[in-house]
């Protein structure tokens, strides 16, 4: 009997101090990727201050960062696969016996450091890894340079702008939709569709829930040089039978409603969630080059509004029939033509269970991407491939690509599809991979 307690006793402090060392491991609450020109920063947020180690690997390109004494939630895992950037590719994850390991994949090399940053304000412990890669101009990189040869017929570049993310979740509203997701899903799926029709290139603002600036987002579309910015957004109002999408251009001078000084008001205090509000001399600056220069990059948006508004009325309910104007500060770039589309209202109920709708979103975008092409199919830029396509009088030749159907093709290409039919003497719309089809004029 006394060999027995005496045993307990000598056994439980061990056990109490292994469950200690377990309760104090630190635990990685959330990762998040911010990019900038020429390098990409991952943020590792702690519930508490543990240490770490970072180095990296060689063939293939990689950084391996040691968290000790940690543990990983399954939220985080979950978020793994969205993180990424120009260089980095993916995420990796691994528990071992003194905490876990992340490998970082790399497309090239790059210059790593880390630092531990201490707990402030509302946010904990942080482990922060910059990557320097030396691409000042990544975001323009992904689109055919302006100043490229002068018979290179270049692609139209599109910005997609999804509106907040990171620790802005914009509107809350029915159903626990946040605003910050749903447009990050319409903005994917639209520079999807973009992506996939000739001659134009979509680049978004971001790829994952990352906060940026409002006049960062405007930077990214310099930077591209963009064709046209698309700032998406889905809004919640104070009566929750506010509802219909809308799409919105610049207004140097007034609001057309009551709606849209409210809206301005809600885009522009979302810049204040960063801890930096709108400079008044910046904003003097702004306005004297707008006065300048805006008038005809207004037209352009609003014509560019108006195809999009009229393929969207086929999928959603509109609040207005045509398009609105007001003081967005994301769409003040003079040269830039620029729109901004409310995707509906997240307080009300009918909206908030559309948006959560996965076949809803991607209904949703594929109107955009409609309005978009119908647009520059019409009015292409000078020394686009597009206005290339147009002026051929002979037409062109098409090769079918997986996925392929002869009325995608016809939509792509400019043409009707009875005439993408004739030209090519189809009795049906069977069509296969490697066919070479006549495009005919457009």
């Amino acid at each position: 009997m006394y060999k027995k307690i005496f045993s307990m006793n000598w056994l439980l402090p061990v056990l109490l101090l292994t469950m200690s060392a377990f309760l104090q491991a630190a635990q990685v609450k959330d990762i998040r990727v911010g990019q900038q020109p020429g390098s990409t920063r991952l943020v590792f947020e702690l519930d508490q201050s543990t240490g770490h180690r970072m180095f990296p690997l060689s063939n293939p390109d990689r950084i391996v960062l040691d968290v000790s004494d940690s543990s990983i939630t399954e939220e985080v895992v979950s978020s793994l696969k969205a993180l990424s950037s120009d260089v980095l590719m993916r995420v990796r994850y691994a528990k071992r016996e003194n905490g876990m390991r992340f490998v970082l994949d790399l497309n090239q090399k790059v210059k790593a450091k880390s630092t531990e940053l201490s707990a402030s304000g509302e946010y904990g412990p942080r482990i922060l890894v910059e990557l320097e890669h030396g691409n000042q101009n990544n975001q323009a990189k992904v689109v055919k340079s302006l100043a490229s040869i002068s018979d290179e017929k270049r692609d139209i570049v599109v910005v997609i702008d999804p509106g907040h993310g990171g620790k802005d979740p914009g509107a809350l509203g029915q159903y626990k939709v946040r605003e910050k997701d749903v447009v990050l899903s319409i903005g994917k799926e639209l520079a999807k569709r973009l992506n996939a029709t000739p001659g134009i290139k979509a680049v978004m603002t971001r790829s994952t829930d990352v906060f940026l600036q409002l006049r960062d987002r405007s930077r990214v579309a310099r930077e591209a040089n963009a064709d046209l910015m698309i700032s998406i957004h889905a809004d919640a109002f104070t009566k929750a039978s506010a509802r219909g999408a809308s799409v919105w251009a610049l207004s140097l001078s007034g609001k057309t409603s009551e709606m849209g000084r409210w809206l301005a008001q809600q885009e522009q205090a979302a810049d204040l969630v960063g801890g930096i509000s709108l400079d008044d001399k910046d904003q003097l600056l702004a306005e004297v080059l707008l006065d300048m220069s805006m008038n005809s990059t207004i037209q352009m948006s609003l014509d560019i509004g108006d195809q999009v508004l009229g393929q969207m009325r086929g999928v959603a309910k509109l609040h207005k029939d045509s398009v609105q104007q007001a003081g967005f500060v994301v769409l003040k770039s003079p040269d830039i033509p620029s729109i901004l589309i409310e995707t509906g209202f997240v307080s009300n109920k009918t909206e908030a269970k559309n948006l959560s709708s996965a076949t809803y979103r991607r209904k949703l975008a594929a109107s955009i991407a409609k309005g978009v092409e119908s647009f520059f199919n019409s009015n292409p830029p000078d020394g686009t491939y597009i206005a290339w396509r147009k002026q051929q009088k002979g037409g062109y030749t098409y090769t079918v690509s997986k996925g392929d159907t002869l009325s995608e093709i016809a939509r792509k290409n400019g043409v009707s599809l009875d005439s993408l039919r004739s030209a090519n003497t189809l009795r049906n719309d069977v069509i296969w991979v490697g066919q070479k089809l006549s495009i005919p004029a457009g």
